[in-house]
């Protein structure tokens, strides 16, 4: 490959994801470029800045790309302020503007361009219920929906030919250095991993390493375009979640759980929505099994295991 051939953009790839991402594809002998608003002490990956939403030098970066990754997006983790939830959306759905924008400028585009987006979009459902696959409607209510709609929105309308497009609908993520799982094991390790709320909720899942693994299995595949699901194949309720958890991680074993009541009182008193705890979210990739990805961790307990 040349150079320019195994280039890969990573925007907002100085998160989580992204250097988990960014460490594989160098691992593989890729040329990583970050796009980001600062650069960080051990970044993995060749630091380029940018704002996210106007154009400046970065835009030179994708010319002649093998792939870029939009995952750029402000966290959910904070109070939802009417600023904050306006920023919320903006960051994710200015970045993928721009984006747009840069691409359908470039003289020789990216050969793929894959954007996160969230596995959100899908309506609560519970018991026994067949999962959501991408086949199904994308019409869940909420703030969290919404803004996932309105990703998708811009993406597939800055569409350019012969640049193939993926809609990464991510699930919650379980690994080291970020996202939801380390204050979930320290929780769990202070007596405090019972069930939240009734239990029932469905919750779909990813081990990191799958995370990876699906990114790179959607760059390399040209047969996948269009929204796929980044789930495991084994969605769990909350509280088979949380009783794997205590197995794994708590001293005794057991959890004290945390009530509905408490979990509604307690977003109210933080200012932050009480759904990303409560709403029942199963959902599958029925693209990821008919290309037949390879699990890497398919059931929450090897999941857990593999995370001490």
């Amino acid at each position: 490959m040349s150079k320019s051939a195994s280039k890969v953009v990573i925007a907002g790839g100085s998160g989580f994801l992204g250097q988990a991402l960014s460490a594989s594809l160098l691992d593989d002998g890729y040329e990583v470029v970050i796009l980001g608003r600062s650069d960080k002490s051990g970044l993995k990956g060749e630091f380029v800045k940018w704002d996210a939403k106007t154009l400046d030098s970065w835009s030179q970066q994708l010319e002649g790309s093998l792939a870029v990754f939009n995952l750029t997006g402000r966290s959910i983790d904070c109070r939802y302020t009417e600023k904050n939830k306006a920023s919320i959306l903006n960051s994710r759905v200015d970045s993928t503007q721009i984006l747009g924008e840069v691409i359908k400028k470039c003289e020789e585009p990216p050969k793929v361009w894959l954007n996160a987006s969230t596995a959100t979009v899908y309506k609560d459902i519970r018991g026994d219920l067949e999962p959501h696959d991408e086949n199904s409607e994308t019409n869940a209510e909420g703030f969290a929906e919404d803004v996932g709609r309105a990703w998708e929105k811009v993406f597939f309308g800055s569409s350019r030919e012969g640049v193939r497009q993926v809609a990464m609908r991510i699930s919650i993520v379980l690994g080291e250095g970020g996202g939801a799982f380390p204050v979930l094991r320290r929780l769990t390790r202070f007596g405090l991993g019972g069930r939240q709320g009734p239990g029932n909720q469905w919750m779909s899942w990813l081990h990191l390493d799958d995370w990876v693994g699906i990114a790179k299995f959607l760059m390399k595949n040209p047969q996948i375009s269009g929204p796929v699901n980044l789930a495991s194949p084994g969605p769990v309720t909350n509280a088979q979640f949380m009783k794997a958890m205590c197995k794994e991680f708590a001293p005794m074993g057991i959890g004290f759980p945390a009530p509905t009541p408490a979990i509604l009182v307690g977003s109210v008193i933080i200012g932050t929505d009480s759904n990303l705890i409560l709403k029942s979210l199963k959902v599958v990739s029925r693209i990821l099994s008919e290309h037949n990805y390879p699990f890497k961790f398919p059931k929450i307990t090897e999941a857990l295991n593999s995370l001490h």
